[in-house]
Order: C-alpha cells, then structure tokens, then sequence
C-alpha cells in the first residue's frame, strides 16, 4: 500500500511559491520538483529550518530602517558603465554583450563542510543554504554549493539561482564524511572566483565546525592577501563559537554562530 501522506504543508507550499527560485522554473518543473519531495522527511525539515530562520531574520530587519529599492540594486549608470566595460573591441567592430545584461552580479559561492562531525548539523547547514537560493534568483546571479570533507565535492552551478531539480537532489541527498581539509576548499573557490568576468560583489559564504585538520596550513596561507585582491566578500556561519575561538578563520568580515 502506497504511502499518500504528504509533508508538504501549507507553510512549506506557501514558502516555496514565494520564493523566486521555485518561480523561476516552468510550471511543469514545478509539479515534478513537489512531486519528487513530496514523501521526503528531510526535505520538510530542511524547509522549516529556512523558514524558522526567515522569520528571524524578519524580526531583525523590522528593528532596521527601511532600505529602498534604489539603496541596493544597480543604478542605471552602474549598469551602462559595467556594459561599456565590458565591450569587446574588434578592428572597427564593438561587440557589446547584451544578453548578458542579466548577470550583473558575481557568483554567489557557498563552501559548507560535510565531514563526521558536521552530520549532526546537515539539515541547518541546508536549511541555511536553501534561503540563498531565492537571493541569487532575485539578482540573476549564480549559485555555487562547494562540499568539502578530506575531498572537495563536485561544485553544484545553480545558474541564476533557479532549483534545478538534479543539482537540488544532490544537494539535499549527498552528504561527504571522513575528516575535514579547508585549505582546498578555500583554493576552489578562489579558482571560481579567478574565473568569474563580472566583478562586482563577490560573495563567499563558509559553513563550518571549525574542527579542520590543517589551521596551521590556513594560517600559514596567504588567502587573506588574495581575498583582498578578489574583492571578495567573506561570511563564516560556525557551528560554535567555542570551537571558532580555538581555530578561527581570520580573514572573515562576519562570522554567525549557529549556537545563539
């Protein structure tokens, strides 16, 4: 007998159909993606944790003063002059790449440790993840999830944040272990990041226990130096505080503790 109970809640339809990442797709894409998760227990509970931690957020931000529109997307004269840029020149030919118009915004890359002492954290980890999705979708900017353990993982390209139901499947299943190795992590990044054109708000989010087996080689390291040079922008969410102390990330410009 098939199992019909659902685990997709008024909350969780309500999350998703408001999220520009889950709009992005075609409708049929739409009915596949609930159809496939419908009967998945993780897929509800990593859900309600970016819900949960929407609605802190929102309780923050109500204690801000309002931002408007034109305080954080690109002025017209910003885009016209990132365009000019990035005209190609050839002999008495200009070569202006209009259809790239959209993507004004560098990748969006996301490192997040899946070693053994991370499995009891997969579902935040995920969950933290899972609101980026709509971000990256609302500025047509890339995702990028890069899972690391003692080996990198394949790099999952959310191209303009959309849910590709693949790459989303292997993001919500797949799950490294062993110990953990940042250093590697933190060069594949950097080799994304060499490789992007744009420039223009380069985003790095970590994920971390901080029980990495080789600090001494990260703060050996000249990342701090290259970071500086990328213009990237760094956001470390730590599973402890205690443990940041012991080993922290030094070059971080916001470190989140998931303890608070």
């Amino acid at each position: 007998m098939t199992n019909d109970r659902t685990v997709l809640t008024d909350e969780i339809l309500h999350f998703l159909y408001r999220n520009a990442s889950f709009q992005a797709l075609e409708e049929e894409q739409q009915q596949i993606l609930l159809a496939k998760f419908k009967h998945e227990p993780l897929f509800k509970e990593v859900v309600e944790i970016s819900i949960a931690l929407e609605e802190m957020i929102e309780e923050v931000e109500a204690t801000l003063p309002k931002i408007q529109d034109k305080d954080f997307l690109f002025p017209q004269e910003q885009q016209k002059l990132l365009l000019k840029n990035r005209t190609v020149t050839c002999g008495n030919v200009l070569y202006v790449p209009f259809d790239e118009m959209e993507n004004l915004y560098s990748p969006m890359i996301v490192i997040v440790q899946q070693s053994d002492s991370m499995s009891e954290y997969e579902s935040f980890s995920k969950g933290t993840i899972l609101p980026l999705f709509n971000l990256c979708a609302l500025q047509k900017r890339d995702l990028i999830i890069l899972p690391f353990s003692h080996t990198i993982a394949e790099p999952l390209i959310f191209k303009k944040g959309a849910l590709q139901i693949t790459l989303f499947e292997r993001f919500l299943y797949k799950h490294l272990n062993g110990n953990a190795q940042i250093v590697p992590a933190l060069q594949k990044a950097l080799d994304l990041f060499d490789q992007d054109k744009i420039n223009n708000q380069r985003d790095l989010m970590i994920i971390t226990d901080n029980q990495f087996n080789d600090f001494q080689p990260l703060i050996e390291s000249d990342f701090t130096e290259r970071l500086r040079e990328l213009s990237i922008d760094i956001s470390v969410i730590a599973m402890s505080e205690t443990d940041f102390e012991v080993q922290p990330i030094p070059f971080a410009d916001k470190v989140f503790f998931a303890n608070e």
